[in-house]
This record gives C-alpha cells, sequence and structure tokens, in this order.
C-alpha cells in the first residue's frame, strides 16, 4: 500500500515542485533563463558487434548506429529539469538476414534474425541541487554496483524512481532509491523492477536500495549496499579498496569484494540462497598494470539483470554460475607514458572451473581479451574508438561446451 501511494503521488509532487521553480529567483534569474541557458550532452555511437561459433551454430551480428541526447535547464533555486531521448538505427539494410540479433545491440523482432531499431524518451525528471543534496524524481540514468545504466551497448539502461545522494558528512556519502521501473538497452517500453529480474510479464514488484561510502582514514575505502527487489530477492553487497602509493611511481590497490544475495516474499524467481566473493590486486608502474583476480561463487547463479560489479568480467565471461572459482590476470599498458597520448590497450585472460557432474554442471571456460582504446586530441578530443576481441573455449566434454569468438567495435563522439 506504501509503495502504490509513492507512486500515486510522484506526479502532483513533480508538478508541484515545477510552479516552485517557477516562483523563485536562483541560480538563473527567471524561467526564461533557466531554459534558455540549460545544457545538452549526449554521445552518438557506432558500434558492430559479432559472434561467431565454431560448431556450426547461426552467428550474431549486428552494426548499428545511435546514442543518447539530452537537455537540462540551468538551476533556478535549487532545481532543474530535464529530458532526453535514446535511439538505436540499423534493421536488416545494415544486418544480414543470415545472422542472429546480437543480444542488447538492436531490438528483437519476430525471429532471432530480425533486427529491429528503437527510438524511446527515457529521461525526464525534476532534480533539487542543496544542502550538500542532490534529489532527483523521474526516469534517470543510475550509477550503483549492482544497478547502473551498464553503458555497454549502443545506450544505456534508465530506471523511473526517486534517488537522493547527500554528502553533509566529510568523507560520508548516503546513497536512497526508490525504483518501480526500468528499461534495457534497446527496449521501449518501461517494465517492473521484478520483470527485470523473472522475465514473467505478470510479475510487477519494486526495488528500495541503500548504499553507504565511507572515504578512511588513510588510503581506505568501504561500501555497503542493500538492493531490495520486492517479492524477488534481497543483496548485500560489501566493498573494501587499498590504494597506495610509493615514490611516485609504484600504486598498489587491493580490491575485496562480497554479495550475499538471497530470495524474499513469495520468491517469484525461485529460490536463491548464494554468494559471491573475491578480490582484485593491481600493481603499476611507468603505464603498466598488472592485476591479479581470484573470486568464488555460491550454490546459486548470481542474478545480475541491472549491471553488475562481479569480482572478474570479461568481454563475455563473468564469474556468475553456481559453483563457479575462476582466476584472471590482466595486463595493461597506457601508451601516454612514451608519449603517444590518448593510446592504451591490454590482454586479459581468464580460467572460470564449474562442477562436471550435478545441478550446477556446465562446460569449464578459458577466455583471453584483446582491447585496444583510442582517445583523440585535438579538435576531435571527444571522440573515441574501441576495438575489442576475445576467445573463448569451453569444454566440449560437458554439455553445452563450445568454442566461439567475439568481435567488437566502438566509434563514440561525446559531447
Amino acid at each position: 500500500m506504501k509503495c502504490r501511494f509513492i507512486k500515486k503521488i510522484t506526479l502532483p509532487v513533480i508538478l508541484l515542485l515545477s510552479m516552485v521553480t517557477i516562483s523563485f529567483a536562483g541560480e538563473a534569474q527567471n524561467v526564461k533563463e533557466a531554459f534558455a541557458e540549460g545544457d545538452v550532452s549526449g554521445f552518438f555511437k557506432t558500434i558492430w558487434f559479432q559472434r561467431d561459433y565454431d560448431d556450426g551454430a547461426n552467428d550474431w551480428q549486428s552494426a548499428a548506429v545511435g546514442g543518447v541526447l539530452s537537455y537540462e535547464t540551468s538551476p533556478l533555486k535549487g532545481f532543474s529539469m530535464g529530458v532526453g531521448f535514446k535511439t538505436g538505427q540499423g534493421g536488416s539494410e545494415l544486418n544480414s538476414s543470415s545472422n542472429e540479433v546480437y543480444r542488447g545491440v538492436l531490438a528483437m523482432g519476430d525471429t532471432k534474425t530480425d533486427h529491429e531499431s528503437y527510438t524511446a524518451l527515457n529521461e525526464y525528471f525534476l532534480k533539487f541541487e542543496g544542502w550538500d543534496t542532490v534529489a532527483v524524481v523521474g526516469a534517470q540514468y543510475l550509477t550503483t554496483p549492482w544497478l547502473k545504466g551498464h553503458d555497454v551497448r549502443l545506450t544505456p539502461k534508465t530506471y523511473q524512481g526517486v534517488s537522493i545522494i547527500n554528502k553533509s558528512i566529510e568523507k560520508l556519502e548516503f546513497h536512497g532509491y526508490y525504483l518501480w521501473k526500468w528499461m534495457d538497452w534497446a527496449s521501449e517500453e518501461w517494465e517492473s523492477m521484478a520483470q527485470g529480474i523473472t522475465n514473467n510479464e505478470g510479475d510487477d514488484g519494486d526495488s528500495i536500495i541503500g548504499g553507504i561510502l565511507w572515504r578512511a582514514p588513510g588510503d581506505l575505502q568501504f561500501e555497503l549496499w542493500d538492493y531490495y527487489y520486492t517479492e524477488v530477492m534481497n543483496d548485500i553487497y560489501l566493498r573494501g579498496r587499498y590504494r597506495k602509493k610509493y615514490n611516485d611511481k609504484f600504486n598498489i590497490t587491493i580490491d575485496a569484494r562480497y554479495l550475499n544475495q538471497r530470495d524474499v516474499g513469495d520468491a517469484l524467481d525461485g529460490s536463491i540462497d548464494t554468494y559471491t566473493t573475491g578480490a582484485i590486486g593491481s600493481l603499476s608502474c611507468y603505464g603498466t598494470t598488472l592485476s591479479a583476480y581470484y573470486g568464488v561463487n555460491g550454490s546459486d547463479a548470481i542474478r545480475a539483470p541491472f549491471g553488475n560489479h562481479h569480482v572478474i568480467c570479461m568481454q563475455y565471461k563473468k564469474l556468475d554460475r553456481g559453483e563457479e572459482d575462476a582466476w584472471a590476470l590482466r595486463l595493461k599498458y597506457d601508451f601516454g607514458h612514451i608519449g603517444v597520448k590518448g593510446l592504451s590497450a591490454y590482454v586479459f585472460y581468464g580460467s572460470f572451473d564449474t562442477p562436471d557432474s550435478g545441478d550446477n554442471a556446465s562446460p569449464d571456460i578459458d577466455e583471453i581479451d584483446f582491447d585496444v582504446q583510442y582517445k583523440f586530441g585535438g579538435i576531435f578530443k571527444n571522440l573515441s574508438l574501441r576495438l575489442r576481441y576475445a576467445i573463448i573455449n569451453g569444454d566440449e566434454d560437458v554439455a553445452g561446451g563450445k568454442d566461439w569468438t567475439d568481435s567488437r567495435t566502438y566509434l563514440t563522439y561525446r559531447f
């Protein structure tokens, strides 16, 4: 009942606050200035994703252009309003009818080979900034460890709800969110938070999220998050990071993470009782960063439809299967250290093991990723190019095991 009441009063609150905005002076002197001095932002992106299977299965391929265009008024008495659109264009004229749609790049039509373009209004909000607090009501982008825009496709995910971030206490951040709808990468429709987990159209449920970030004395940082998805599950997430610089040349980072996931209420997605945990250690010097990863999972797979913060997350594979343990190494180099500004590259290798028998039997997987990124300079300073290539080898002695390659190209202009 309480959640329904909050939803019912949201629109009247937005309208009331809008009228309050009109009646006061602030950073902008009047409403006309607030709109005239507003900011336009967004990005244009061209991408090409392809997955080639070795066993004769249908390959995936999608080429698309699109992006996000957003507008936000200048603040007036601390209040501002915003609106934004997303689009992804790349139907049959850009894609082969013999290849399946690459998941999440374009919308899928009546068949898996039917590439469909999409356009949607995915932002509309009222924002208040003041007293060390940012509060937003409406459709918005979010950035938390396990619920975020997750901008790894053509356009990000967005959420309907209320968000509040407070930084009144030095070295502390408090986050609070109440969300009732979300929109996926290539979707044009809003759906409930519960449906985002269960994929069942009839499931209805919202989400309440709270987080605390503490920049402890010295080089320590801690995070505590609670994600409650009504009638589905509850996630408790802990993270601790230690960073230390030596002689202005060497940097050491240790990043430890733990997520506990359990079903609640009617358990709409079935019984859930699991965890994922592990750590990342990194050493940086002379433009080079070497990172080592290790993690393990509990008895159930990890549900993470709204973006993830897995200990290991590669181009394809991430640490998410039941009873899975994995390790990985990544070597990254910033060519700016030798005068080639904007160019960086890394090689990333991971090995993922699961049981060969039992309820969680699945193929062991090895993956190696190659990634090159270049940020242009001068008059093209907002333009970037990213090339990604992954080789995935699955244990073919276990059902479902197969090999494939995954290629991704991004050309992005942000403004």
